[in-house]
């Protein structure tokens, strides 16, 4: 069914319209100042700390599936932070997103992501980053490119198109 549908509770309807569906499943803490909701621009780097809500069981599949959804979030974002400028969106896609796992992990527990971009040009944004644990050994190393595009926001407009 539609998300207009009259049918559907208020309060669902309500929060599928501002896009409040699911409690977030990830908790991040950035280190430093989150550039990319400052619209400033920064250098083409960035850490924070994550995990995910909630206790996992011990598979380690899971964990690994847990920090590739979560690798994924902000990853990308980092090449654009030299470009950025008051009031531009950009939407990014991933177009490959390489993860090397070097030793048994906890998605439950704190990881520290540090990442970085060495290059940004035409559209595409290539970054590197590491994942640290708790202890300060490395768990993940991670490549990603991503297509980057400036997206013009487009202000709805209400009332009869007559």
């Amino acid at each position: 069914r539609r998300k207009t549908d009259p049918l559907l509770p208020r309060d669902y309807r309500n929060k599928v319209a501002t896009g409040n569906i699911a409690p977030w499943p990830v908790d991040i803490r950035f280190c430093e100042p989150n550039y990319s909701t400052e619209h400033t621009k920064s250098p083409p780097r960035l850490k924070y700390w994550f995990r995910a809500k909630g206790k996992l069981s011990d598979d380690q599949a899971l964990h690994r599936c847990v920090v590739a959804f979560a690798s994924d979030l902000i990853f990308a974002c980092v090449s654009v932070n030299p470009h950025r400028r008051k009031g531009m969106s950009v939407a990014a896609l991933s177009l490959d997103h390489s993860m090397w796992f070097h030793r048994p992990l906890r998605a439950d527990d704190w990881l520290l992501f540090v990442m970085v971009s060495p290059t940004g040009s035409e559209s595409r944004g290539f970054a590197t980053g590491e994942m640290f644990n708790r202890k300060g050994e490395l768990v993940v190393s991670l490549t990603q490119e991503a297509l980057l595009k400036e997206v013009e926001t487009v202000k709805p407009t209400f009332g009869a198109k007559l």
